[in-house]
C-alpha cells in the first residue's frame, strides 16, 4: 500500500514538473530573452529570369575598345534552362543599394558558374571597396586553383574545382570537354553598419571579350544585412 502511494506521488509531481516546464518555456519565449535574436532583411534578390538587371550595372570592355556600361539588355544568358547575367570576360557587376535599415552584418551570396577554360584565373569579389576575396579558379584538372584560399599568398594551392557545387557541366561554346562549366555558391559576409552598401564581382586576364576561351557568368544574387534585435 504505502509502494503504492509512492508511486501516485511521483506521478503527480511528474505531471506538476511538467506543466511547470511548459509555462517557463512560453514565459521564455514570449519575454525580453529573445531581444538578442538576430534579424534579417533582404535587401536586394534577383534571379534574373524576367532579364531585369534591377540596378546591376555589368560594366566592361566596350566595342569602341572603351570601358563602360553595357546596355541593360547586352549581358543576358541563358545557361542550363536559366536565364543569368553572363558571359562576361575581363569584366565588373557592380550594384549599390540606398536606405539600408539599421544593422550590424551586410552578406552577398550568388551562384557562380566558370566557363571553358580557367587556368588559376583571378576572380575578386569587393563589399564597399573591401576586397572580400582574391582568388584564383580553374577547370583544369592539371591546374591546381587557389580557391577557396586568396591568390598569391603563399597558401596551399587545391585541386581543380575544389568546393565547387558541379564541376562537369557543360562548355558555353560546343567543346567536347568534360569540364566546360563549374559552379560555385558563393556567401560573403563583413561587419557594416552604413546606409548604402556597394557590391562587385570581377575577373581579371587572358584575351579581351575572347567568351570561349574564358568566361563566367552570376546567377541568384542576394544581399541581406543583419541585426541583432
Amino acid at each position: 500500500m504505502k509502494q503504492h502511494c509512492l508511486i501516485s506521488l511521483m506521478l503527480k509531481m511528474n505531471k506538476s514538473l511538467f506543466f511547470l516546464t511548459v509555462i517557463a518555456a512560453f514565459q521564455f519565449l514570449t519575454s525580453g530573452c529573445t531581444k538578442d535574436l538576430t534579424k534579417v532583411y533582404v535587401v536586394y534578390s534577383n534571379h534574373f529570369n524576367d532579364l531585369n538587371l534591377k540596378g546591376v550595372d555589368v560594366i566592361g570592355w566596350l566595342p569602341n575598345g572603351q570601358v563602360g556600361v553595357f546596355p541593360a539588355d547586352a549581358k543576358f544568358y541563358q545557361y542550363q534552362g536559366s536565364n543569368m547575367v553572363g558571359r562576361l570576360n575581363n569584366s565588373r557587376v557592380e550594384i549599390t543599394i540606398n536606405d539600408l535599415p539599421p544593422h550590424t552584418v551586410v552578406r552577398a551570396e550568388f551562384d557562380l558558374y566558370l566557363h571553358e577554360i580557367w587556368k588559376n584565373d583571378v576572380f575578386v569579389v569587393r563589399i564597399d571597396e573591401n576586397f572580400r576575396l582574391v582568388t584564383g579558379f580553374s577547370n583544369d584538372s592539371s591546374v591546381q586553383q587557389s580557391y577557396p584560399n586568396w591568390i598569391g599568398n603563399g597558401t596551399p594551392l587545391s585541386p581543380a574545382g575544389n568546393l565547387a557545387q558541379e564541376i562537369y557541366l557543360p562548355s558555353t561554346c560546343g567543346r567536347t570537354v568534360p569540364r566546360g562549366t563549374s559552379h560555385y555558391k558563393m556567401v560573403h559576409s563583413m561587419p557594416h553598419t552604413a546606409s548604402k552598401v556597394t557590391f562587385d564581382c570581377s575577373d581579371t586576364g587572358g584575351i579581351l571579350n575572347d567568351t570561349c576561351s574564358r568566361s563566367w557568368s552570376i546567377d541568384n544574387l542576394k544581399i541581406t544585412v543583419l541585426k541583432n534585435k
